[in-house]
């Protein structure tokens, strides 16, 4: 007679132990390669941003070289304004942000910090990706965009910042002894870099 006897073979797997182990190694894995993977995708960003950098830079010094007004005599001089009451031995203050008859497509007769209130977001001729330097050379950078607001502020009472509420003294028909410059260069990913001056009529 011939016995058969049934083996039942044990059940196969991951122990608790194993699998916890197993956790640990995979999060200590993520740990080091997600900021392998944040640093790939960002690694343009500090370039962007010298770029941006750069682009407002450039033309907050172009600005800041021009004279204060229209009107401002050859080497500078004060103005008649509605902040002080100096002699009009110079004229009056042209009272007008932006062009005096200059053309808008050449900044290289823009004479005076105002004019440059044209290339302005609101008012549609902000540059988008296409640039011009001082020396009127064209030049492109994609997705780039960058505009100028130019107002008169009140130098006795307005804080000097990117944006002054109306009730903190800026005026946009009187004309004052400052003029507040704000350079604004927004990057292909959105990020805004924000250039702040302010020019006295000295």
């Amino acid at each position: 007679m011939i016995r058969r006897t049934m083996r039942t073979k044990a059940a196969t797997g991951f122990s608790l132990l194993e699998l916890i182990m197993t956790i640990i190694i995979l999060g200590l894995s993520l740990l080091v390669l997600v900021p392998f993977f944040t640093s790939i995708t960002r690694s343009p960003d500090p370039m962007i941003r010298q770029q941006a950098v750069a682009l407002g830079q450039a033309l907050m010094d172009e600005i800041l070289a021009k004279k204060w007004d229209q009107n401002t005599p050859l080497g500078g001089g004060p103005l008649n304004t509605t902040e002080s009451s100096r002699v009009a031995a110079n004229g009056p203050v042209s009272n007008a942000i932006g062009l005096d008859g200059e053309a808008t497509t050449d900044r290289t007769g823009w004479n005076d910090v105002d004019d440059y209130a044209y290339i302005n977001f609101g008012g549609g001729a902000f540059e988008n990706g296409n640039f011009i330097d001082q020396a009127g050379v064209a030049f492109t950078l994609p997705g780039f965009k960058r505009w100028v607001e130019v107002d008169y502020i009140a130098s006795n009472s307005a804080t000097i910042t990117a944006t002054v509420p109306a009730s903190a003294g800026k005026f946009l028909a009187g004309a004052t002894d400052s003029k507040r410059i704000v350079v604004t260069v927004e990057t292909p990913k959105g990020e805004r870099f924000v250039f702040v001056a302010v020019v006295c009529n000295i």
